[in-house]
């Protein structure tokens, strides 16, 4: 018996050698490219881990993806070997303005340092429209991909027509929008513009007006809804009292100007905190939401919404940072250093106007909202409703990396590891329609990636633990990332 064991033995160990010279002897030669060797992919669709594998990329898309140890790198290709680090396709901020901050040159490379591959701007307009088409550079050299952009936002509150807003739409479609984004206006204004936006073969995103149910928004075709509505626009279909909120919204007379006619000093102040421009009757409209909550009725509404092909982007860092306003977490936080000093003064004196001027309590009636706005986030992620992760980058304490502290907020909110990390990669790639281009770490791919230190599908934190980031194919290490940020910080 002792030598059957020994004879087995000596068979599975040829077998094995074997094996090892034969994958040896198919070894792939790599002539040109990087190889980034002996990590594990992470594949997004199913939460499989690939370990020892070797990712080969050649210009700005991945070719192949390996055992560890199986490719030969000679002449001009790289590699880089780092064994047991796991890699991500690269994260995309969904909803962000850094061409509309005060200094894309810094807000976009601090952003690559962060591990985000791609941003969809959130406000255009004719001049970049017309720079991007021309092929001027709207972009620094290390940023991020712009993924899409709008024009100028529609935000004609009661003032314009429906006539008017399709005239805009098709004002921007000859533009070279890639999609509509929709600030503010009436019911009539509002459902029209989703009508011609579909109807000229553009997405529409942006807020949804009080006034208009967000199922009727979802019925219209509208894209995307941002900050989960904001404010209670989505939140009032889970109110028992919604039918009679509802006509006191209708009886209230509508602005008639648009409110980005504001001068330009008082503008900037509204949108670093819009909650500081909302009046005493609307903020006991928003306690009585919250008093008149019902889960049954949110329930289906979450499954309601999942069943059509609306999405959602709630952007829990912009929501907290307008519902809490003042805390010592924004004033403090170190990340602040990454925006330009105008910003950071601006932010300090608008929370100082929050803290003088909301009273007690009303600051408990928005926190109670930042906690029913997370609590629908989760209802929404377990009813399959789509959604994306994305910041508002631009508003007050929003920092270029803020979307780690989005995933954090997820991840308060009960959202899985995995989903956080599918709202950020692959479920960018659906909602642009680039499932064949982005969203996952496979052949054919662009070579936009994050590579961490640790697991992402055990702790949504491991997300945060960067050693390195891949972007159009150039590897940065972690202390190329480091002096990048260096020379990135605004003074």
């Amino acid at each position: 018996m002792h030598n059957r064991v020994k004879i087995v033995t000596a068979a599975m160990l040829s077998i094995t050698a074997f094996t090892q010279q034969s994958a040896a002897a198919r070894a792939e030669t790599v002539r040109e490219g990087l190889v980034i060797d002996d990590v594990t992919v992470v594949d997004t669709r199913t939460g499989t881990l690939h370990p020892r594998s070797a990712i080969w990329i050649r210009g700005e898309r991945i070719v192949k993806i390996a055992p560890a140890r199986s490719l030969k790198v000679i002449r001009t290709a790289k590699r880089v070997s780092l064994p047991g680090k796991f890699v991500v396709p690269g994260y995309n901020d969904m909803h962000a303005h850094n061409l509309n901050t005060a200094s894309p040159q810094t807000s976009l490379p601090i952003m690559l340092t962060g591990g985000i591959t791609g941003f969809r701007q959130m406000a255009g307009g004719p001049e970049l429209l017309a720079a991007r088409a021309a092929g001027k550079p709207v972009l620094p050299a290390e940023a991020p991909a712009l993924l899409a952009m709008p024009g100028a936002i529609i935000a004609p509150g009661a003032s314009e027509t429906p006539d008017w807003v399709r005239v805009e739409i098709r004002r921007q479609k000859g533009q070279g929008a890639d999609f509509i984004k929709l600030a503010d206006a009436s019911k009539d204004v509002f459902l029209a513009a989703i009508d011609e936006a579909r109807a000229e073969g553009l997405p529409i995103a942006g807020h949804l007006v009080p006034r208009v149910d967000v199922r009727e928004a979802a019925r219209h075709g509208m894209t995307s809804i941002e900050h989960l509505g904001p404010g209670i626009s989505v939140l009032l279909s889970c109110s028992r009292d919604e039918a009679v909120i509802r006509k006191m919204l209708d009886a209230i007379p509508e602005n008639g100007g648009s409110p980005l006619a504001l001068p330009p000093e008082q503008l900037k102040r509204t949108l670093a905190n819009p909650m500081l421009a909302v009046p005493p009757p609307a903020m006991k409209i928003i306690a009585r939401v919250l008093a008149t909550y019902d889960d049954a009725k949110c329930r289906t509404l979450a499954r309601d919404l999942a069943a059509t092909g609306m999405w959602l982007v709630p952007t829990l860092s912009r929501l907290e940072a307008m519902e809490i306003g003042d805390g010592p977490m924004f004033r403090d936080n170190p990340d602040n250093k990454d925006v330009p000093a105008q910003s950071r003064k601006l932010w300090a004196e608008v929370g100082d106007d929050f803290t003088a001027r909301v009273a007690p309590a009303d600051r408990e009636t928005l926190r109670e909202l930042f906690e029913a706005q997370l609590k629908l986030t989760k209802i929404f992620d377990e009813a399959g409703v789509k959604m994306l992760a994305g910041t508002d980058f631009g508003g007050q304490w929003l920092t270029p990396t803020s979307l780690h502290h989005e995933f954090d907020l997820l991840a308060r909110a009960g959202i899985s590891p995995l989903r956080i990390l599918q709202m950020t990669t692959l479920d960018a790639a659906r909602f642009l329609g680039r499932e064949q281009t982005m969203g996952t770490v496979e052949p054919e791919k662009a070579a936009d990636m994050v590579l961490l230190q640790a697991n992402p599908l055990t702790d949504s934190r491991n997300l945060h633990a960067i050693v390195g980031v891949i972007r159009s194919g150039h590897f940065y290490s972690r202390a190329d990332l480091d002096a990048l940020k260096r020379r990135a910080t605004p003074e």
